[in-house]
Order: C-alpha cells, then structure tokens, then sequence
C-alpha cells in the first residue's frame, strides 16, 4: 500500500484502493516509460465499467503498441472486446465490438518517438460493431507500420451546448455545410480561410479547454490546432492542415473540443495545453489545464516539463492509484503557426509519486526533425476515486 505521507498523497491512496482491488486479478506488468512507449502485451477482452457513462453516450479507446493491443490500455463502455486487424504497411482495423451507431468522433495518435504520423481514414458501423479504420505514415508521407491511440467517442445530446466540450468532423475541405449527424456539444460552422487553412466556429461554446484534431482520408495530410479565440460567448478554433513537407493542403478532419474528460468512465482524467514550448518547467494557465474525476476535486498542481528540443512531459497528480499498470489513455496535437506536429510516446507513474500519471510528448518539424512547439494533451483515466 502507498505509505508516501507528503502532500496528501495519503488521502490519494485511500481514494485510489478501488482501483487496486478492480485491477488485482489482473497480472501485473512492467509500466510503459513515458519516452518509449512499450509493455508486455496483452490482448484480453476487456468489461464494461462498473458505472455507465452519461445518458446514451458511447466511448472506447485502445492502444496498439506495435504488435497488439494492451488490455490494460483499452477500454470499451459496451463491455464488448476490441479487436485489431491489419491490412497492410501501416494500414489498420480497430473493431470496437458492441459500439455500432451512427455519428460520433474519432482522434488517431502515433506514439512512435521517430516522427511517424498516424490518422483516421474512416469509421463506421458493421452489424452492432464499430470499425475505425487508421493510416499511418513517415513524415515524407511514406505508409509505415507505427504503436497508436485511437479513441471513439459518441455522446448524447446533439448539438445541444455541453460544459464537457464539442465534437466535429470536417467534411468539407473546400467550403460548404457540415453534417450534423457528426455534431455534438454546440451548433457548428466552418470558414475556408485558404489553402488549407480553416475556422470552426462552436456556437455557445465558452472558451476554457484544448482542441485535439485528426486529419480524416487515406492520405498523408496532417493537421493541427493553430489558435482559440473566445469571442461573444463562442470559440472559435483555428486549423491548419499541411501535406509533402509542410505545405498547406485542403483535408477533411476530426476536431474534438475537450472541457471534461467525458470519455472516461468515471470522469478522471484531465487536459492541458502546453503553450511554452522553451520554458523548463512551468504550470499552464488557469482556463488551459484541468484534473477532475467524479468527485471533481481538482488537487495537485499539473506540470509540464521540457526534457531537451522536442521533448517534453505533462505529469498529471492524482490519476496514478495503486494498479500495477498504468492504464487509461493519451493523446496530443500540435499547437500553434508552423507545419510542427506532436504525438504521445507512453505514459507511466513517476518513480518519485505512483498517484501521479506523467505522459511523454515529442514534437516533429514536418521532416520528422525534433522541434520545439506548442500542444494540446489530454489524457482520459479508468481511476475511480472514493469520494
């Protein structure tokens, strides 16, 4: 049992003995270091949370580390398994069993520390399963075998404003209406501002959360968010998208804008968006990070730390618990001008505090150079908190 009294960490284990009790039957395995993203693999179906998400909503991620997916990293709220297929160099079939239904919002992460880019080609329902279909690249645009995140999410509500966020997919790369069957959290608009520049508007939406984006197509176009803008009681989310070595390009993409981590069963998790890409150490601003769970008791500061060019950590208080693995899942977007592009490369419990969750981020030029930049991280976690 956790015996580390500093902090309130005490109080953290107490809370976090549920989480040991739900992971004891399952064995215990190296945790994945926040650099190299990598453990035992292990492909078991995995059950359904013992709490529902709200209303009718549907999530699952699952993270494929090279060879398989890791059950300790995937999650399935229908309580079905996810399954893994592959079809070629660097092509994908994520089947989430039980999930089938129309709508919803997919973001696709690389975790290859070598500058790979991973991306949702398309989704759709087979019978009572959801099949996510993913394309992973080298930064010349090469097809490549790469570890990914993938995470689905499809919530109830519509396009209803939501203090948990908003979803969309950009369907329409050179103008036009959007649908909204792939539309939730606030009523949605797009702005073509050029050649692969793009504006999208969440009606009612406050400012106050991160984007993460998707490039959507069989291509090997990337995207990023490049600006937010609060502005009348809605936000307004800058997008650049950027073919062969940076240069701008018309695509389809899958934003999500994340004020609370919904996906996750429970609620933990949290988001931050790390704006100092030179600074050494630093906490992000008030309205850019957030650490919750069903108790929403925010303790704990967050902190983003910079390891050397392109390289960085978001340590995440609270989220870590007693489990022998660190389970939930990351994923990050490039923030800010430029063509840079960012992924996760593994999250692990720091040795210094296992109540904590640090994630490891690299950022690429768009030759697959090591850079400094700006991103948006979010990480959803299976730890219930007593309350």
């Amino acid at each position: 049992m956790n015996t580390n009294l500093n902090n309130g960490s005490l109080r953290r284990g107490i809370r976090s003995l549920l989480a040991l009790l739900l992971a004891a039957a399952a064995p215990a395995c190296a945790a994945a270091p926040a650099e190299e993203a990598g453990e035992e693999a292990r492909d078991e179906p995995i059950e359904a949370s013992g709490e529902a998400l709200l209303g009718r909503d549907a999530s699952g991620w699952a993270f494929h580390d090279g060879t398989r997916l890791l059950s300790s990293r995937s999650f399935n709220s229908s309580g079905g398994a996810n399954r893994l297929a592959s079809s070629g160099v660097g092509v994908y079939t994520i089947t989430f069993d039980g999930l089938g239904g129309s709508g919803g919002n997919v973001q696709v992460n690389s975790t290859g520390g070598e500058g790979q880019r991973c991306k949702v080609s398309s989704w759709r329902t087979v019978e009572t399963d959801l099949q996510v279909h993913i394309r992973c690249h080298t930064a010349a645009g090469v097809a490549t075998s790469s570890p990914f995140v993938v995470s689905y999410a499809r919530f109830a509500g519509g396009t209803a404003v939501s203090d948990a966020g908003a979803y969309v997919l950009m369907d329409r790369p050179g103008g036009g209406a959007l649908s909204s069957a792939f539309q939730w959290g606030a009523p949605a608009a797009v702005a073509r501002l050029g050649a692969g520049r793009y504006t999208i508007t969440l009606s009612g939406q406050e400012r106050g959360g991160v984007a993460l984006v998707t490039a959507y197509g069989t291509g090997a176009e990337y995207c990023k968010a490049q600006g937010m803008l609060g502005l009348f009681g809605d936000t307004h989310i800058d997008v650049g998208c950027f073919g062969q070595g940076g240069a701008p390009a018309d695509t389809r993409f899958s934003l999500r804008y994340i004020r609370e981590p919904r996906e996750a069963p429970y609620g933990s998790g949290g988001y931050a968006l790390a704006d100092q890409p030179t600074t050494t150490d630093y906490t992000p601003a008030l309205q850019s990070h957030r650490i919750t769970s069903e108790c929403n008791d925010k303790v704990g500061t967050l902190a983003a730390h910079r390891i050397s060019p392109g390289r960085y950590q978001i340590t995440y208080p609270d989220m870590g618990g007693l489990t022998g693995v660190p389970g939930g899942a990351a994923l990050a977007t490039a923030f800010g001008a430029g063509s840079a592009y960012c992924n996760v490369v593994g999250w692990e419990f720091p040795a210094v505090d296992r109540d904590a969750i640090r994630v490891g981020i690299r950022c690429f030029d768009a030759s697959g150079a090591l850079v400094d930049a700006a991103f948006s991280q979010a990480y959803f976690s299976m730890l219930y908190h007593i309350c």
